[in-house]
């Protein structure tokens, strides 16, 4: 096969991103180590359970907040699937990627099961088979949009099976 592409495997990630990152989760342990170093400075001695509990009260809602956000706003886009928040579309049901034009965050219904686009993040309006349009969402707008593209242009380029 000159010239030819390899065909892309449909488990390979082709754009991808978490809603939020882990990092906030060492905000707990920190305070909580910080006040112990700095309790244990003080004349008088240190309680330990305290600032362990002050550490532990910290982690619990930041670790749900931060689980909820990866799962409601993570972005993944493989070659069968666009995945966003708890909605999956099939990319065979896709037709159409654009850049929004400054109007595709109001009035297009967005993927993931939001009720608008969730705020600092960009817009690609993706219309699907059935003629609706839909607004899909990421940090990076602009990788997604060529992430889609890629995929529409590999499925057009494909030769049809049988012919």
């Amino acid at each position: 096969m000159t010239g030819a592409t390899a065909p892309v495997p449909d488990d390979e990630v082709l754009f991808a991103e978490a809603g939020a990152p882990w990092w906030p989760l060492l905000i707990g342990p920190v305070v909580g180590g910080g006040g112990l170093l700095l309790d244990r400075l003080a004349p008088g001695g240190a309680t330990p359970w305290a600032w362990i509990a002050i550490g532990v009260l910290l982690l619990l809602p930041i670790a749900l907040i931060v689980r909820t956000r990866r799962r409601l706003l993570g972005v993944r886009l493989t070659p069968a699937t666009l995945t966003q928040g708890d909605e999956a579309v099939g990319t065979a049901s896709i037709v159409g990627a654009r850049p929004a034009d400054g109007s595709g965050r109001y009035g297009i219904r967005p993927l993931g099961g939001h009720p608008s686009v969730p705020r600092h993040l960009g817009v690609v309006v993706v219309t699907l088979d059935d003629g609706s349009r839909r607004a899909a969402w990421a940090r990076d707008a602009d990788g997604l949009h060529a992430a889609l593209s890629r995929v529409l242009a590999e499925r057009t380029a494909a030769p049809v099976e049988g012919a």
